[in-house]
Order: C-alpha cells, then structure tokens, then sequence
C-alpha cells in the first residue's frame, strides 16, 4: 500500500477545489435582478443617512437657539462690594463699642 499517503492528498486537494467552486456559485438570480436589488437597498441607506443627518442638524439648531435664550435672560446684578478703607481693614475683627462687664 504505496499509495495510500498519495490517495489522502489527492482526495483533500480535491475537496479544496469543490470548496473554491462552491464559493463562486453563491449568487442567486440574473444579475440584472441582483443590480436592482443593491441599488434599492443602496438608496435607502443612503436615505437613512441623509434623515439622520437632518435629525441632527436640528438638534443642533435648537441646541443653539436655547443657549441663545439663556444668554439672554439678564441674571440680577449683586450690589457692589464697597471697598474698605485702611481703618476698615485694620479694625476688622474687634469688638465694637462695648463695654466689657467686670465682674467684682
């Protein structure tokens, strides 16, 4: 039995080639059908996006539109802080004008 190994080879060499057949007759129908089912699927992709994108578009829009709004609504000015003078400044911290009670 000689060719036994050779008979192995052979027949999985074979098998390859079927498999690479196989492959190529994949395709169902006439092309012209095929063509005409690609390109309708193809446009409503292309649909789809273009919705999308609109869809976005206006968010953005009214993104926009409503950080316009909030820059125009005034916010209430705080009064100003007076600035403080030296005295200010250096009598900070200590008591008023009271009296101290001493206890006798």
């Amino acid at each position: 039995m000689t060719r036994g190994d050779q008979r192995e080879r052979d027949r999985a060499k074979s098998q390859a080639k079927n498999l690479a057949k196989q492959k190529g007759q994949g395709k169902e129908g006439r092309p012209e059908a095929r063509n005409l089912a690609d390109s309708a699927a193809l446009a409503a992709k292309v649909e789809a996006k273009k919705k999308m994108k609109e869809e976005q578009r206006e968010k953005e829009r009214l993104d926009k539109e409503k950080e316009a709004q909030r820059a125009a609504v005034s916010k209430k000015s705080k009064a100003k802080k007076k600035d403080d003078t030296l005295d200010d400044l250096l009598s900070a911290g200590l008591a008023g004008n009271k009296k101290k009670s001493s206890k006798r």
